[in-house]
């Protein structure tokens, strides 16, 4: 009877960006969940207000649909990418044991021509991860900025056409663009403030 051969481990710097990856698509993709589950609720409600109502089809009322609707795709969207990251990322372990105890090829690394071998990707890619996974990573990027993009337009399109004083609909417009505002900046801060890559 052998010993069956113990796993190949992965290297310890690859490892950590694979758990912070997957962490972070975990999270990620259980807030996007919500957040469409949320936004289905508000179209059902909108969808509910007269739309015999002459004030409910006015160029207003209808971007705010198109940014609601816009929203929950992303969200939908953005968890479905999340969930391809988190498989991505629980595929590379076994594929790069499989290559190094001989089962599989090692990767043909042919890595672009701005990622370096320290850089993030390069280190997945040199432990077997697709090349595809930057381009998922990305998308999901993407679709996180666009998700809350448009669900800051609808709710704020949402609380200013049901307000009926223009004062307080200004007012409201105003906290909710320096919220957005904040929150693009504070995202950007995250992205290009780290140092690293």
């Amino acid at each position: 009877m052998s010993n069956p051969t113990p796993p190949e481990k992965l290297p310890d710097q690859v490892k950590l960006v694979l758990d912070a990856d997957q962490k972070q698509a975990e999270a990620v993709g259980i807030v996007m969940a919500l957040f469409a589950g949320a936004l289905v609720s508000l179209a059902q409600i909108v969808e509910g207000v007269d739309s015999e109502d002459s004030k409910t089809t006015t160029a207003s009322w209808q971007a705010m649909r198109i940014f609601l609707y816009g929203s929950v795709m992303l969200n939908l969207a953005g968890a479905f990418l999340s969930l391809l990251t988190i498989k991505m990322c629980t595929d590379l372990p076994l594929a790069y044991h499989q290559w190094k105890s001989g089962k599989r090829d090692g990767p043909r690394v042919n890595r672009p021509d701005r990622v370096k071998d320290w850089h993030r990707f390069g280190l997945l890619l040199e432990a077997g991860m697709s090349r595809h996974y930057a381009t998922v990573d990305h998308m999901s990027t993407l679709a996180l900025i666009l998700a809350c993009v448009c669900t800051f337009a609808s709710l704020t399109f949402w609380v200013c056409l049901n307000t009926l004083n223009v004062i307080t609909s200004g007012i409201t417009m105003i906290i909710f663009g320096l919220v957005g505002i904040a929150v693009i900046v504070a995202f950007v801060m995250t992205i290009v403030g780290e140092g690293w890559k």
